[in-house]
Protein backbone atom coordinates (compact mmCIF):
# COMPACT_ATOMS: atom_id res chain seq x y z
CA UNK A 1 0.00 0.00 0.00
CA UNK A 2 1.30 3.42 -0.96
CA UNK A 3 2.43 5.46 2.04
CA UNK A 4 1.22 9.05 2.01
CA UNK A 5 3.34 11.98 3.12
CA UNK A 6 2.69 15.69 2.70
CA UNK A 7 2.97 19.30 3.72
CA UNK A 8 0.35 21.13 5.78
CA UNK A 9 0.35 24.89 5.29
CA UNK A 10 -1.76 27.91 4.34
CA UNK A 11 -1.13 28.98 1.66
CA UNK A 12 0.59 25.91 0.23
CA UNK A 13 0.55 26.35 -3.55
CA UNK A 14 4.10 27.80 -3.59
CA UNK A 15 5.60 24.77 -1.86
CA UNK A 16 8.31 22.81 -3.67
CA UNK A 17 8.29 20.04 -1.07
CA UNK A 18 6.06 17.72 -3.16
CA UNK A 19 8.42 17.97 -6.13
CA UNK A 20 11.49 17.39 -3.97
CA UNK A 21 10.18 14.43 -1.97
CA UNK A 22 8.38 12.71 -4.83
CA UNK A 23 11.60 12.85 -6.85
CA UNK A 24 13.42 11.27 -3.89
CA UNK A 25 10.84 8.50 -3.48
CA UNK A 26 10.96 7.72 -7.20
CA UNK A 27 14.76 7.63 -7.35
CA UNK A 28 14.91 5.04 -4.54
CA UNK A 29 11.91 3.02 -5.73
CA UNK A 30 9.88 3.74 -2.58
CA UNK A 31 6.12 3.21 -2.87
CA UNK A 32 5.14 6.59 -1.46
CA UNK A 33 3.43 9.80 -2.52
CA UNK A 34 3.92 13.31 -1.13
CA UNK A 35 0.95 15.69 -1.30
CA UNK A 36 0.17 19.32 -0.48
CA UNK A 37 -2.58 19.98 2.07
CA UNK A 38 -3.88 23.55 2.21
CA UNK A 39 -5.31 23.83 5.71
CA UNK A 40 -6.61 27.07 7.18
CA UNK A 41 -5.79 27.75 10.84
CA UNK A 42 -9.39 27.22 11.92
CA UNK A 43 -9.42 23.81 10.19
CA UNK A 44 -6.19 22.41 11.65
CA UNK A 45 -7.88 20.51 14.47
CA UNK A 46 -10.30 18.77 12.12
CA UNK A 47 -7.48 17.89 9.74
CA UNK A 48 -5.32 16.38 12.46
CA UNK A 49 -8.20 14.18 13.63
CA UNK A 50 -8.40 12.41 10.27
CA UNK A 51 -4.70 11.46 10.27
CA UNK A 52 -5.39 8.25 12.14
CA UNK A 53 -7.98 7.19 9.55
CA UNK A 54 -5.71 7.79 6.57
CA UNK A 55 -2.61 6.02 5.26
CA UNK A 56 -0.42 8.98 6.25
CA UNK A 57 3.06 8.21 7.56
CA UNK A 58 4.68 11.62 7.74
CA UNK A 59 4.00 15.33 7.36
CA UNK A 60 5.85 18.58 7.09
CA UNK A 61 4.24 21.46 8.96
CA UNK A 62 4.72 24.98 7.66
CA UNK A 63 3.36 28.47 8.28
CA UNK A 64 1.12 29.20 10.12
CA UNK A 65 0.80 25.86 11.95
CA UNK A 66 4.23 25.11 13.44
CA UNK A 67 3.25 26.02 16.98
CA UNK A 68 -0.48 25.23 16.94
CA UNK A 69 0.09 21.66 15.74
CA UNK A 70 1.84 20.83 19.01
CA UNK A 71 -1.61 20.56 20.60
CA UNK A 72 -2.40 17.53 18.43
CA UNK A 73 0.72 15.34 18.53
CA UNK A 74 3.30 14.06 20.97
CA UNK A 75 6.60 15.93 20.68
CA UNK A 76 10.21 14.86 21.04
CA UNK A 77 12.78 16.76 23.10
CA UNK A 78 13.98 18.87 20.15
CA UNK A 79 10.47 20.08 19.34
CA UNK A 80 9.83 20.78 23.03
CA UNK A 81 13.05 22.78 23.34
CA UNK A 82 12.33 24.79 20.19
CA UNK A 83 8.62 25.20 20.87
CA UNK A 84 7.61 24.41 17.29
CA UNK A 85 7.10 21.38 15.03
CA UNK A 86 7.90 21.20 11.33
CA UNK A 87 7.95 17.41 10.91
CA UNK A 88 5.58 14.67 12.03
CA UNK A 89 6.27 10.96 11.77
CA UNK A 90 4.14 7.94 12.51
CA UNK A 91 5.32 5.73 15.34
CA UNK A 92 3.12 2.65 15.56
CA UNK A 93 -0.35 4.06 16.36
CA UNK A 94 0.68 7.58 17.28
CA UNK A 95 2.09 10.67 15.60
CA UNK A 96 5.19 12.36 16.97
CA UNK A 97 6.36 15.88 16.17
CA UNK A 98 9.98 16.91 15.80
CA UNK A 99 11.85 19.83 14.24
CA UNK A 100 14.40 19.81 11.41
CA UNK A 101 14.09 23.53 10.61
CA UNK A 102 17.08 24.30 12.81
CA UNK A 103 19.19 21.98 10.63
CA UNK A 104 17.86 23.75 7.54
CA UNK A 105 19.05 27.07 8.93
CA UNK A 106 22.37 26.06 10.48
CA UNK A 107 23.80 23.85 7.71
CA UNK A 108 23.72 26.52 4.94
CA UNK A 109 25.36 29.00 7.32
CA UNK A 110 28.11 26.59 8.35
CA UNK A 111 28.98 26.08 4.69
CA UNK A 112 29.95 29.75 4.59
CA UNK A 113 31.25 30.68 8.02
CA UNK A 114 31.86 29.64 11.60
CA UNK A 115 29.06 30.78 13.87
CA UNK A 116 30.72 30.95 17.27
CA UNK A 117 30.61 34.54 18.57
CA UNK A 118 29.14 35.82 15.28
CA UNK A 119 26.71 38.72 15.76
CA UNK A 120 23.37 37.52 14.36
CA UNK A 121 20.08 39.38 14.06
CA UNK A 122 16.99 37.20 13.80
CA UNK A 123 13.98 39.02 12.40
CA UNK A 124 10.74 37.46 13.60
CA UNK A 125 9.51 35.51 16.61
CA UNK A 126 7.51 32.62 15.15
CA UNK A 127 8.31 28.97 14.51
CA UNK A 128 11.23 29.56 12.15
CA UNK A 129 12.76 32.12 14.52
CA UNK A 130 12.54 29.63 17.37
CA UNK A 131 14.39 27.03 15.30
CA UNK A 132 17.03 29.61 14.39
CA UNK A 133 17.52 30.58 18.04
CA UNK A 134 17.88 26.94 19.04
CA UNK A 135 20.47 26.17 16.37
CA UNK A 136 22.47 29.37 16.75
CA UNK A 137 22.57 29.02 20.53
CA UNK A 138 24.03 25.52 20.08
CA UNK A 139 26.71 27.04 17.84
CA UNK A 140 27.62 29.75 20.33
CA UNK A 141 26.50 32.72 18.20
CA UNK A 142 25.77 36.15 19.69
CA UNK A 143 22.08 36.45 18.82
CA UNK A 144 19.66 39.36 19.01
CA UNK A 145 15.97 38.89 18.23
CA UNK A 146 14.05 41.74 16.59
CA UNK A 147 10.32 41.64 15.95
CA UNK A 148 7.52 44.02 15.04
CA UNK A 149 5.99 43.26 18.46
CA UNK A 150 8.82 43.71 20.94
CA UNK A 151 7.15 41.66 23.68
CA UNK A 152 7.26 38.62 21.40
CA UNK A 153 10.94 39.22 20.63
CA UNK A 154 11.74 39.58 24.32
CA UNK A 155 9.82 36.44 25.21
CA UNK A 156 11.64 34.39 22.57
CA UNK A 157 15.05 35.76 23.50
CA UNK A 158 14.45 35.05 27.18
CA UNK A 159 13.45 31.46 26.41
CA UNK A 160 16.86 30.77 24.87
CA UNK A 161 18.96 33.07 27.04
CA UNK A 162 19.52 35.50 24.18
CA UNK A 163 18.98 39.24 23.68
CA UNK A 164 16.13 41.21 22.15
CA UNK A 165 16.00 44.67 20.60
CA UNK A 166 13.21 47.03 19.67
CA UNK A 167 15.17 48.23 16.66
CA UNK A 168 17.42 46.56 14.06
CA UNK A 169 21.06 46.26 15.08
CA UNK A 170 24.42 46.12 13.31
CA UNK A 171 24.95 42.41 12.66
CA UNK A 172 27.29 40.20 10.65
CA UNK A 173 24.43 37.82 9.81
CA UNK A 174 20.78 38.77 9.30
CA UNK A 175 18.09 36.10 9.05
CA UNK A 176 14.54 36.83 7.95
CA UNK A 177 12.31 34.36 9.81
CA UNK A 178 9.06 36.18 9.04
CA UNK A 179 6.61 35.51 6.21
CA UNK A 180 7.06 39.07 4.89
CA UNK A 181 7.91 38.69 1.22
CA UNK A 182 6.10 35.37 0.76
CA UNK A 183 2.97 36.68 -0.93
CA UNK A 184 4.53 39.96 -2.05
CA UNK A 185 8.26 39.71 -2.84
CA UNK A 186 8.40 43.53 -3.05
CA UNK A 187 8.03 43.77 0.72
CA UNK A 188 10.83 43.34 3.25
CA UNK A 189 10.69 43.15 7.05
CA UNK A 190 13.72 45.47 7.34
CA UNK A 191 15.00 48.65 5.71
CA UNK A 192 17.81 48.44 3.18
CA UNK A 193 20.32 50.24 5.41
CA UNK A 194 20.43 47.35 7.92
CA UNK A 195 22.57 45.41 5.43
CA UNK A 196 25.42 47.95 5.49
CA UNK A 197 27.34 45.89 8.07
CA UNK A 198 26.05 42.45 7.09
CA UNK A 199 28.32 39.76 5.70
CA UNK A 200 25.51 37.22 5.18
CA UNK A 201 21.75 37.61 4.69
CA UNK A 202 19.49 34.55 4.90
CA UNK A 203 15.82 34.62 3.88
CA UNK A 204 13.88 31.51 4.90
CA UNK A 205 11.24 32.37 2.29
CA UNK A 206 11.50 30.82 -1.14
CA UNK A 207 9.45 31.06 -4.30
CA UNK A 208 9.49 32.04 -7.93
CA UNK A 209 10.67 35.59 -7.31
CA UNK A 210 13.72 36.87 -5.46
CA UNK A 211 12.58 38.75 -2.37
CA UNK A 212 13.31 42.40 -1.68
CA UNK A 213 15.18 41.25 1.43
CA UNK A 214 17.63 39.30 -0.76
CA UNK A 215 17.90 42.02 -3.42
CA UNK A 216 18.65 44.70 -0.82
CA UNK A 217 21.29 42.50 0.79
CA UNK A 218 22.99 41.85 -2.55
CA UNK A 219 23.12 45.56 -3.31
CA UNK A 220 24.86 46.10 0.02
CA UNK A 221 27.45 43.46 -0.88
CA UNK A 222 26.34 40.70 1.48
CA UNK A 223 26.44 37.01 0.63
CA UNK A 224 22.87 35.76 0.36
CA UNK A 225 21.16 32.48 1.19
CA UNK A 226 17.68 31.78 -0.11
CA UNK A 227 14.98 29.65 1.43
CA UNK A 228 15.61 26.87 -1.10
CA UNK A 229 18.72 25.90 0.85
CA UNK A 230 16.78 25.71 4.09
CA UNK A 231 14.13 23.65 2.30
CA UNK A 232 16.72 21.17 1.07
CA UNK A 233 18.63 20.67 4.31
CA UNK A 234 15.56 20.28 6.50
CA UNK A 235 14.12 18.05 3.76
CA UNK A 236 17.13 15.71 3.83
CA UNK A 237 16.64 15.25 7.56
CA UNK A 238 12.87 14.69 7.19
CA UNK A 239 13.32 12.11 4.44
CA UNK A 240 15.89 10.12 6.38
CA UNK A 241 13.75 10.21 9.51
CA UNK A 242 10.67 8.98 7.65
CA UNK A 243 12.26 6.28 5.52
CA UNK A 244 15.39 5.21 7.37
CA UNK A 245 17.25 5.61 4.08
CA UNK A 246 19.98 8.05 3.10
CA UNK A 247 18.46 11.03 1.29
CA UNK A 248 19.31 11.20 -2.44
CA UNK A 249 20.61 14.76 -2.07
CA UNK A 250 21.60 15.33 -5.70
CA UNK A 251 18.19 14.19 -6.94
CA UNK A 252 16.39 16.42 -4.45
CA UNK A 253 18.56 19.41 -5.31
CA UNK A 254 18.12 18.92 -9.05
CA UNK A 255 14.34 18.72 -8.65
CA UNK A 256 14.30 22.06 -6.83
CA UNK A 257 16.62 23.68 -9.37
CA UNK A 258 14.43 22.53 -12.27
CA UNK A 259 11.27 23.68 -10.50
Amino acid sequence: MTHIYGIVAHPVSHSLSPIMHNAAFKSLGIDAEYRAFDVKPEDLGAFMKILYKENIYGLNISMPHKEAVMDYVETDDIAKDIGAVNTIFRENDKFVGTNTDWIGIIEPLLKRTELKDKKVMIVGAGGAAKAACYGLKKQGADVVVVNRTYDHAESLATKFGLKASKDPIEAEIIINCTCVGLENPEKSPVKEEVFLYAQIAFDVIYGGSETKFIRDAKRAGALTISGEEMLLHQGYACFEGWTGKKAPKEVMQESITEA
